[in-house]
């Protein structure tokens, strides 16, 4: 069963989204990338033949403007990249300006990369999604709590998942966070956005072919520093197309929660044998913390944390 966390020849775009133009450099880049056709993996691959190695989460971070290449062997790499894009010579490295200040004066935030989004396979998928979005504030937020209550059909697929977060900006001029979706299973549709409370969709980047999905969640306005807000969302699986019969489901934390509750209601006509809750770290490996879990006579399952992350939580059961 899918894992909120919460692409390339299949992804979805969001048709409102627009360049902003606040980075000249990121914006030909990308501009350039999407001209020829090319995925970050087949740019990779190019760079790699003229014996040019940089990373995917490089190649990410530069065309979405949250780091630019300052290094003399990554100013090199612009230089093969004008030629392999075809932009013409300093198509791109004239768009750099002067270097960034460093120092202690200017203290560095941690970017999120694609690890801890998705399983180690899926980097360079959800490396193209995150270019498509802001997650520039998205490490800025402290989640005090998170609920998802997961409702299964008759054959035990997802019907529909509700989540509610009550987040706290730890900065001024925070005004969304992210929401992953990973559907474990390749080829296993995507849900659609459904009802949403106390926020409105923004960018929606989305990789049909291998079950991924990143979206922005917008505040009603910019939160200041130590205030908090509470956001819902709603996916929803439509019939007949719920993800393929599992008998997982988990949540998948890249920063700590102070509590997590998830809530599973199983249809009346397929009630597990056995359920148990679970815990892993974000690189998988075997479950820990792994201990019963009763379904009540309404047909509830519950998995509860507390001060967990980062990390897998999830409920599992038998049929």
């Amino acid at each position: 069963m899918p894992t909120p966390v919460v692409g390339q020849e299949s992804r979805l775009r969001d048709p409102r989204r627009v360049d902003t133009g606040a980075d000249p450099f990121a914006d030909a880049l990308r501009a350039a990338i999407r001209a020829k056709g090319l995925s970050l993996e087949r740019v990779q691959h190019k760079l790699r033949g003229r014996g040019v190695a940089v990373s995917i989460a490089a190649l990410s971070y530069w065309q979405s403007g949250r780091r630019r290449p300052e290094r003399p062997d990554s100013l090199a790499a612009v230089g093969h990249l004008e030629e392999i894009l075809e932009v013409g010579e300093g198509g791109l490295s004239a768009l750099l300006g002067p270097p960034r200040p460093r120092g202690k004066a200017r203290p560095r935030t941690r970017v999120p990369g694609p690890e801890g989004w998705v399983g180690e396979n899926d980097y360079a998928s959800i490396a193209e999604l995150l270019a498509d979005v802001d997650t520039t504030t998205d490490q800025d937020l402290t989640r005090l709590s998170l609920r998802d209550q997961v409702e299964l059909a008759m054959d035990g697929s997802t019907r529909r998942v509700r989540s509610r977060q009550v987040l706290r900006a730890e900065r001024s001029g925070v005004d969304r966070v992210l929401l992953g979706y990973d559907t474990r299973l390749p080829g296993d549709p995507l849900p659609v956005i459904g009802t949403l409370r106390s926020c409105r969709l923004g960018r929606v980047s989305a990789d049909p072919r291998n079950g991924l999905m990143v979206a922005e969640l917008l505040f009603d306005r910019p939160l200041r520093r130590g205030e908090r807000t509470a956001v819902e969302y709603e996916l929803i699986h439509v019939a007949p197309h719920h993800p393929t019969f599992d008998n997982t489901y988990s949540r998948r934390f890249r920063h700590p929660v102070r509590e997590y509750v998830l809530e599973v209601r199983y249809d009346s006509r397929c009630r597990p044998s056995r359920c148990e809750q679970f815990t892993t770290g974000l690189t998988g490996g075997e479950p820990t913390d792994v201990h019963e879990t009763p379904v009540d006579t309404w047909g509830y399952a519950y998995a509860v944390a507390l001060d967990s992350g980062p990390g897998v939580v999830g409920l599992r059961w038998d049929w």
